[in-house]
């Protein structure tokens, strides 16, 4: 079966591969009760589809070694350092499009993330950039953090989002204040703020569309 995976990755790349029989090509092999298709079935269900991958849960599993434990939770980790550094392209984006993007690079982040995109006139990226990890609130991030960039790079234009690592997208009192207190400042400033958007690791919410601001 293991040859078969490889094979497979050979001939159709990694992306022709499941989660699954990835995870069996990083552990390599299984033991003589437990093939390496099996137990990489039993690290996902563990895990809760790599959601909750850790040492401990990997060392669990009767089969799993520390060197493959090691090389797992190391792909795993450049997976997802690979994803924090895509960068949107410079077409003219779509709410939608920043959406799935943002998705992917901060909905299954375990701490809050603000990220401020700038955009130009004609909705062009100019630059995306982590404003701030931690809890989004008024006590903790200002909006001076995110108008200082956007005065820096003349960017006419800003969408702002962070994640909600618990998974809802209703928006909390803080986050009603800061989008409030962030568009009065960008009024003064002659800035457009132009969305406000909510992630999770599934979906995500627009305050535009939801009339908020």
């Amino acid at each position: 079966m293991m040859i078969n995976i490889r094979e497979k990755l050979q001939k159709y790349g990694t992306e022709s591969l499941t989660t699954q029989e990835l995870i069996a090509v990083i552990l390599g092999n299984g033991t003589k009760n437990c093939d390496v298709t099996r137990l990489s079935a039993q690290v996902l269900i563990s895990s809760h589809n790599l959601k909750r991958l850790n040492l401990d849960i990997l060392l669990e599993q009767k089969g799993v070694g520390h060197a493959q434990a090691c090389k797992l939770l190391a792909a795993v980790e450049l997976g997802a350092r690979k994803i924090e550094r895509d960068e949107l392209s410079d077409k003219r984006l779509t709410m939608e499009e920043l959406g799935e993007h943002l998705i992917k690079k901060i909905g299954n982040s375990p701490q809050e993330k603000l990220i401020a995109i700038y955009l130009d006139n004609g909705y062009h990226v100019i630059k995306e950039k982590t404003i701030f990890i931690g809890t989004v609130d008024t006590a903790t991030v200002h909006p001076r953090d995110v108008m200082r960039h956007a005065l820096r790079m003349s960017a006419p234009q800003v969408v702002i989002c962070h994640n909600h690592p618990g998974g809802s997208l209703a928006f909390s009192d803080n986050d009603k204040k800061f989008s409030l207190r962030l568009e009065q400042c960008c009024q003064l400033m002659g800035i457009n703020l132009v969305d406000h958007i909510i992630v999770t690791s599934k979906d995500f919410l627009s305050y535009r569309a939801e009339e908020l601001i």
